[in-house]
């Protein structure tokens, strides 16, 4: 499987059913993921609103993403510069010099974008798990072990920090798990029609009924799309016709915006 549909596969899950606390936006480069994601509850971090990136090369998924918190942050496995240190974005393989860590522990081509955002949540609920290997963050863990008020205060603060840091149509992520419908289609990426037994484990969905026809019927997925914060000078009409043309399968409109 080549990069692009896999990840417009993934891209479609994040912006139709992301985890809870987690909001996906993709500017022109479907390469690149603005994460917007709340602090988990019952942690210093709850309250905060944070901004992370996640960015995939060329030869995803055979080669893992990574995740950046762009937000000010501190915690053991955050590095000064955002990027977090988690097994699972590890590339395939073993560490010799953590033996703590497996195999099955690091990235697989198998693995989805929903499994690492959740793991990092997981991550960030606990600070100092026994297979994190080597910190990222010395200063944030010894805090963390010597003095757990002193490090709790610090995240509190940082998480106060963030809110002043967002933006003014900044929308906060669902905090509960949502499914939206969507179209059962074949795939087609860019002139490549890519057959079904090349996309793994493609969720084909039945079409919900409609008792609207042409491009009106897509006025649901118009609103998934606006809600994306896309740069397109294209407006409702034009975006509406375009949902037609592909059959309002939104991965497919977002592969022709991103070509423009």
């Amino acid at each position: 499987m080549t990069a692009l549909p896999h990840l417009q596969k993934q891209l479609r899950e994040m912006t139709t059913s992301p985890p809870a606390g987690f909001r996906v936006e993709v500017d022109k480069n479907i390469y690149q993921w603005t994460v917007w994601f709340a602090g988990p509850q019952d942690t210093p971090y709850e309250g905060g609103q944070y901004k992370a990136q996640l960015c995939f090369t060329k030869e995803f998924p055979m080669e893992p993403p990574s995740f950046r918190i762009l937000s000010t942050f501190w915690h053991p496995n955050v590095y000064s510069d955002g990027r977090v240190c988690i097994s699972i974005l590890h590339p395939p393989g073993v560490d010799e010099m953590n033996a703590e860590e497996s195999a099955m522990m690091r990235w697989t081509p198998v693995q989805t974008i929903r499994s690492v955002l959740i793991s990092i949540i997981s991550l960030l609920s606990d600070p100092d798990p026994k297979d994190s290997g080597a910190p990222a963050n010395v200063d944030a863990l010894v805090m963390y072990r010597r003095d757990r008020g002193l490090f709790n205060a610090k995240c509190k603060e940082l998480a106060q920090k963030s809110l002043l840091e967002l933006p003014p149509d900044f929308v906060p992520p669902r905090m509960d798990e949502r499914s939206e419908n969507l179209h059962a289609v074949r795939p087609c990426y860019k002139g490549l029609v890519v057959d079904e037994d090349e996309v793994d484990d493609f969720d084909l969905i039945p079409s919900p009924s409609y008792s609207v026809s042409g491009p009106e019927r897509y006025r649901e997925e118009l609103q998934q799309l606006r809600s994306l914060n896309l740069d397109t000078t294209l407006d409702d009409d034009e975006l509406l016709q375009l949902l037609a043309e592909c059959r309002g399968d939104i991965a497919t409109v977002l592969e022709k915006l991103f070509s423009q």
